[in-house]
C-alpha cells in the first residue's frame, strides 16, 4: 500500500503540478532500505537466538518513522498535492534516518 500510494501521488503530482519524480523515487528507495534493515535484523536475531524481549519472530525496533507517521505523510500528499514533492523529499530523509537507526540498533542487539 505504501509503494502504491507513492507511485500514484508521484504520477498525479508530476502531471498536474509539474513536480519532479525524483523525490518519490527517493521515498521508495528509503522504504526499501528501511524494510531490508528490518527484515535482516529479524532474520539474524532468529538465527542467533537473540530475539527481542517480545518474543516475536519479526522484531520492530523503535525508530523515527513508523506506521503512524507514514499515514500522516501519505495523507498530507493527498491534502496538499501541490507540495507533494517537498513533502516527499523531507519524508525520504526521515525514512533514511530511520533505516540508519534500525541498522545501528540491530547491530548493537546482535553484537
Amino acid at each position: 500500500m505504501y509503494g502504491a500510494t507513492v507511485v500514484g501521488v508521484a504520477i498525479g503530482a508530476t502531471r498536474q503540478f509539474g513536480t519532479e519524480w525524483l523525490p518519490f523515487l527517493l521515498v521508495l528507495l528509503a522504504y526499501y532500505l528501511n524494510g531490508t534493515a528490518f527484515l535482516a535484523f529479524s532474520s539474524i536475531a532468529e538465527r542467533t537466538g537473540r530475539r527481542r524481549a517480545d518474543g516475536r519472530s519479526l522484531s520492530f525496533l523503535g525508530v523515527l518513522a513508523e506506521g503512524t507517521e507514514a499515514i500522516a505523510v501519505h495523507s498530507l500528499w493527498l491534502v496538499i498535492p501541490a507540495r507533494a514533492g517537498v513533502i516527499a523529499t523531507v519524508w525520504a530523509a526521515v525514512v533514511g534516518v530511520s533505516a540508519a537507526q534500525r541498522i545501528v540498533a540491530g547491530l548493537r542487539h546482535v553484537s
